[in-house]
């Protein structure tokens, strides 16, 4: 709410941005109760990303693929489902476009968050393989068959081993962290195998956002990666979905600020 309320304030748009807390039977009525006229949508968030799928009218392309609706609009009592993930993913690598293409890339996780960043980087960089490294493997290997048939371009691959995991880390150009290990309570903990390292050479998204920097980012930092943390992810996951609801460039500047300021008052109140 911190950011899209700055956004709002700061391009003086008429509208407010809150947070409801909904048990699972109050859903249906509260999706319906979004046509309403002055709704003009809202952000979904776990565990309801699957559940809202039905209660719309339209799902858009990247919300199909990666099974989860994260930002419903209401145009006009007509709801679309969106999943604005896959364009926080793209504008956290952007800059690292040529990089990742026709490259190696390992994400750990095979969860909601996976999907979409598995859809991200092979729909907008192309790489030439990418691997998904997760205990439960046969998550892992619902998400390889359903992109394989979508991205021809790119090899999909999926293990639960430990050895498997450090072989393809070494030659990859991009290691993303799609679980929340390393978030609190389990902030010094990483998803990387044993006996794996990560290299200079590297570049290192891990999308849990609080804290600013993981455990994963500190080993990433050490070895002399480039990282990119969660906040730019989350910043522009919002954006995507800013612009869907109100039609205007969202204020990226404004919004970080916003809410890296209440990221450091969220850890020093809690440290």
């Amino acid at each position: 709410p911190a950011m899209h309320t700055a956004a709002l304030k700061k391009l003086e748009l008429d509208y407010d941005y809150g947070v409801m807390d909904v048990n699972p039977e109050m859903l249906p009525n509260l999706i319906a109760a979004l046509r309403s006229l002055n709704f003009r949508g809202a952000n979904i968030t776990v565990p309801y990303k699957e559940k809202v799928i039905p209660l719309v009218d339209e799902v858009s392309e990247e919300a199909k693929m990666n099974g989860a609706v994260n930002t419903i609009v209401n145009n006009g009592g007509r709801l679309v489902g969106y999943n604005t993930d896959a364009h926080g993913v793209y504008i956290s690598l952007a800059y690292y476009t040529e990089e990742i293409k026709n490259n190696h890339v390992v994400i750990f996780g095979a969860g909601g968050a996976a999907r979409a960043t598995v859809y991200a980087v092979a729909k907008f960089f192309s790489p030439k393989r990418i691997m998904i490294v997760n205990r439960t493997l046969e998550n892992a290997k619902i998400i390889v068959e359903d992109f394989s048939a979508k991205f021809r371009l790119t090899k999909f691959f999926c293990t639960n081993e430990h050895e498997v995991a450090s072989r393809e880390m070494n030659v990859a150009s991009l290691i993303v962290n799609t679980t929340s290990v390393g978030m609190k309570p389990l902030a010094s903990l990483h998803p990387l195998p044993p006996d794996s390292s990560i290299q200079a050479s590297q570049i290192v998204l891990d999308i849990v956002y609080n804290p600013m920097e993981t455990a994963l980012l500190k080993l990433a930092h050490k070895a002399g990666a480039r990282t990119v943390g969660g906040i730019e992810m989350l910043l522009g996951q919002g954006a995507k979905a800013f612009e869907l609801f109100t039609h205007n460039e969202f204020p990226m500047h404004i919004a970080r600020e916003v809410v890296i300021k209440e990221l450091i008052h969220s850890h020093r109140s809690h440290s």
